[in-house]
C-alpha cells in the first residue's frame, strides 16, 4: 500500500530515524510516497533489487562469458538453491525464495566473480562502484 503524505508530516514521523531523515532532507518535493509493508516483503524487494542490478551490471560489461543473459541469471539462481529438476527439465523458483544465506552466498560469488572479470574497469564500471556503495550504506543504516 502506497500512500502519499506531505513532506514536512514524514519529518514528523520518523523523527527517531537518522537515515530516513537524511533522505527525507535530501528530496525536493513538497510530498513524499511511504509504502506500507511487511519486513519479508521489504527484505525480499532490496533482494531481488541488488540481485537483479548485479546481473544486469555483470551483463552490460560484456565481461560475462555465459551466452546470454538468461544463463547467467539462471547459473547464480542455482548457486542460491532456487533451480531443482522437475523431471526432464529445470524449474526455477523467483530469487524472492532464496533463504537468506543462499541468497548470500550467491551474490557473495556473483561479486567476487564480477571483480575477477574486471566490472570496474569495464564501461559499466560506475554502476558497478555505486551497487557496492548502496550495499555498504545499506549495511550502515541498519
Amino acid at each position: 500500500m502506497i500512500t502519499e503524505i506531505s513532506r514536512q508530516h514524514a519529518l514528523e514521523l520518523f523523527a527517531p530515524y537518522k537515515g530516513i531523515i537524511n533522505k527525507l532532507n535530501k528530496m525536493k518535493s513538497d510530498y513524499v510516497c511511504i509504502d506500507v509493508c511487511s519486513k519479508q516483503t521489504l527484505k525480499s524487494r532490496e533482494q531481488n533489487n541488488l540481485f537483479h542490478s548485479l546481473l544486469e551490471c555483470f551483463w552490460k560489461s560484456g565481461c560475462s562469458s555465459f551466452d546470454d543473459y538468461d544463463q547467467l541469471r539462471t547459473y547464480y539462481k542455482r548457486v542460491a538453491g532456487l533451480v531443482k529438476p522437475a523431471g526432464k527439465y529445470l524449474k526455477e523458483q523467483s530469487w524472492a525464495d532464496a533463504t537468506k544465506e543462499n541468497a548470500k552466498t550467491a551474490i557473495d560469488m556473483c561479486i567476487r566473480d564480477m571483480d575477477f572479470a574486471g566490472v570496474i574497469g569495464s564501461s559499466e564500471g560506475k554502476k558497478y562502484e555505486e551497487i557496492l556503495i548502496g550495499i555498504h550504506n545499506f549495511w550502515e543504516e541498519r
